[in-house]
């Protein structure tokens, strides 16, 4: 039986504090839509002057602190514009945790968490963290390091901490020396956001005739973009690449020095960073997605169920090739429009397109069972609901 705000009286306030700029989160956004439907929300993150990606209902309070600059502009800022950026942020969040009186509170990785502590907060707090814990030690000095000790202390007083991925959880658990269950929510789209692709035999045609392999989300070294480039020449001529995801300029640079020297350049194709609405709506048209996390630190070795992009690309149709660690392997198992490869091989790369493109029946038969997947399994409508109802007890508490 599901949880119940009690009723006739307006809707409970739910506070979501997150420092980033939630535009680029596509599971944050997805969680806020749903919690509307329940909750007046108020959304207090971080200014960013990043090219808007998304737009957000009229119903959803969004309230953006400090002063507008790119992610990269905040990054390389000097440590004092930090802290005082910082400490503004926790201004705001008490000046929201006393005009809203929020029934709960949601608090997105450390530095919202942090953030919540030095302003006071009372109201049951959900921690909500994607990337795994941090471990060993860190300079005193920087303020990174305070904040996600003070983030660490707090999370064991939390009312429910939650993660997208086991492992994350196991490895936060045992860093915070917190033994309480964690709830498992997974990183996957919203219904809503992709609508069944249709026609399927246009698009299916079309697919096998261009085969563009589309690669959506950040573009980085650690994201085996250099050997989805290596791994074209391997290929028929025929099959393109397609990048769509923020590089920095000296990356961009490589890529196409590398996809020069390789012969390929003109297989290569790098459209920075696309909106997601207008991304859901072209990833329809690619034949194949990649997801080749690199295996060098914890986030990526951990990820199965944290990688938005991955199950993106099913909501499209889209077979998808993805590492074939233990993980991947057993979490899948079973799902017939995946290939796994060695992310860190450009040859096993190719292979698992070569097996993907082999057949052209067997090739829309994946893809079809693709968007299936998402249908049943793989929607964030379905793993949502056990969440909504904890944070909707918790406001009943309150």
């Amino acid at each position: 039986m599901k949880a119940r705000v009690q009723e006739g009286g307006p809707s409970p306030t739910l506070l979501v504090v997150f420092y980033a700029n939630p535009d680029r989160y596509p599971p944050t956004r997805n969680a806020i839509l749903l919690f509307r439907e329940r909750f007046r929300v108020h959304l207090v993150c971080r200014n960013n002057a990043d090219p808007a990606s998304t737009t957000w209902p009229d119903d959803v309070r969004v309230e953006r602190v400090g002063a507008p600059a790119s992610d990269r502009e905040k990054a390389t800022a000097p440590a004092a514009a930090k802290t005082l950026e910082y400490l503004a942020f926790v201004r705001a969040v008490r000046r929201a945790l006393s005009a809203d009186r929020p029934r709960v509170v949601y608090a997105y990785e450390p530095h919202a968490l942090s953030a919540l502590a030095l302003a006071g907060c009372r109201a049951p707090i959900v921690y909500h963290r994607h990337e795994s814990e941090e471990e060993g030690s860190f300079p005193w000095r920087s303020l990174q390091t305070w904040i996600l000790a003070l983030a660490r202390h707090q999370a064991r007083r939390t009312s429910l901490v939650v993660f997208p991925e086991q492992r994350r959880a196991e490895t936060y658990q045992r860093l915070a020396g917190d033994p309480r269950p964690v709830l498992l929510v997974p990183n996957f789209p919203l219904l809503s956001a992709f609508p069944p692709p249709s026609p399927w035999p246009a698009i299916l045609d079309a697919r096998w005739r261009e085969r563009v392999v589309l690669y959506r989300g950040a573009i980085g070294r650690d994201n085996g973009i250099l050997q989805m480039v290596r791994a074209l020449p391997h290929l028929d001529p025929g099959i393109s690449l397609r990048l769509c995801g923020g590089a920095t300029p000296e990356f961009e640079r490589e890529i196409q020095t590398l996809a020069a020297g390789l012969g390929v350049a003109s297989r290569v194709r790098y459209d920075g960073f696309v909106p997601f609405d207008r991304l859901n709506r072209e990833t329809v048209a690619a034949a194949a997605g990649m997801v080749l996390y690199q295996q060098i630190h914890a986030n990526n070795e951990f990820n199965v169920s944290a990688t938005n992009k991955l199950y993106e690309y099913a909501a499209c149709g889209v077979p998808v090739v993805m590492p074939g660690s233990r993980g991947y392997r057993d979490f899948f198992a079973g799902e017939s429009w995946v290939e796994h490869a060695d992310p860190a091989d450009p040859a096993s790369v190719a292979a698992a397109l070569q097996r993907l493109f082999a057949d052209r029946g067997r090739y829309e038969e994946r893809c079809q069972a693709a968007r299936r997947a998402f249908e049943v399994r793989f929607n964030f409508d379905a793993v949502f609901a056990p969440l909504l109802d904890r944070v909707v007890a918790l406001a009943g508490d309150g």
